[in-house]
C-alpha cells in the first residue's frame, strides 16, 4: 500500500508540473495560431484575386487598442471579393456566392473574430492598432487590397520605410509577466507574406516572401 501511495503521489506531482507548463504555453500557442490565421487569410485572398480576376481585400475591423492594457484581448478582420478587376463598386463577404442567387447571404468564410465568444476566440491574444491604412480609392480605409496580378494596390503611404505593411499581434499573458512576445505579419507590395516573432525567430513553417534583411518595396 505504501508503494502504491508513493506511485500515486509521484504521478500527481508530475501531472501538476505538466499542467502548469501547458497553461504557460497555451497563450503562446494561441498567438501563433492567430498569426498564422491572418497570414493564411492574406495568402488566400491573393490567390483568389489571381484565380477569379477580381479584386480582393482584407479589412481590419476592430482592435482593443494599443494592447498596453494587458487584460484586453481580441481583434477582428473581414475578407471580401470585389465585383471588378479594379476599382470595384461593391464587395461581398467570402465565400463568393452572389453570382448564384444575387444575394450575399453566405458569410461563413468572411469574418474572423478573436474576441471572447468569437468564431476564432484567442484568449490573451491582442491585435494591435494598425495606424493609418488609407487603401486604394475611396471606401477602402483599413483595407489591404489585392489586384488580379497578386500585387497590393494600396498607396505607398500605407507601407513602412522598409517596404512592408505591418500588423502586430501580442501575447498578453507574457506581457503580464514582463515579457514582450509579439508576432509581426509583414506584407510586401508584391503580396508576399511572412511572420516574424519579437523573440527573434521566424514563425512560418514555410516562409513566403522576402528574407528578414530585405528592403523590398
Amino acid at each position: 500500500m505504501i508503494e502504491v501511495a508513493m506511485v500515486i503521489a509521484i504521478i500527481s506531482v508530475l501531472a501538476a508540473i505538466g499542467w502548469g507548463s501547458t497553461r504557460q504555453q497555451m497563450p503562446r500557442y494561441r498567438l501563433i495560431q492567430a498569426s498564422k490565421q491572418l497570414k493564411s487569410d492574406l495568402v488566400h485572398l491573393r490567390n483568389l484575386a489571381v484565380q477569379t480576376n477580381r479584386e480582393t481585400r482584407l479589412t481590419l475591423e476592430a482592435s482593443p487598442g494599443d494592447c498596453d492594457e494587458v487584460e484586453e484581448y481580441g481583434g477582428r478582420w473581414s475578407l471580401f471579393a470585389g465585383d471588378r478587376s479594379r476599382q470595384s463598386s461593391s464587395w461581398e463577404y467570402l465565400p463568393i456566392d452572389t453570382e448564384s442567387d444575387g444575394s450575399d447571404d453566405e458569410r461563413g468564410e468572411g469574418s474572423v473574430v478573436l474576441d471572447e465568444g468569437g468564431n476564432r476566440q484567442a484568449r490573451d491574444v491582442c491585435l494591435n492598432e494598425w495606424g493609418v491604412i488609407r487603401g486604394p480609392g475611396s471606401g477602402s480605409e483599413n483595407s489591404i487590397v489585392f489586384s488580379p496580378r497578386g500585387w497590393l494596390t494600396n498607396p505607398a503611404t500605407d507601407f513602412n520605410s522598409e517596404g512592408y505593411m505591418e500588423l502586430t499581434l501580442s501575447n498578453q499573458a507574457a506581457a503580464r509577466d514582463g515579457v514582450e512576445d509579439k508576432v509581426k505579419v509583414l506584407v510586401t507590395r508584391a503580396g508576399m507574406v511572412r511572420l516574424h516573432s519579437t523573440l527573434g525567430h521566424e514563425m512560418s513553417d514555410n516562409p513566403v516572401g522576402v528574407g528578414a534583411t530585405s528592403k523590398a518595396r
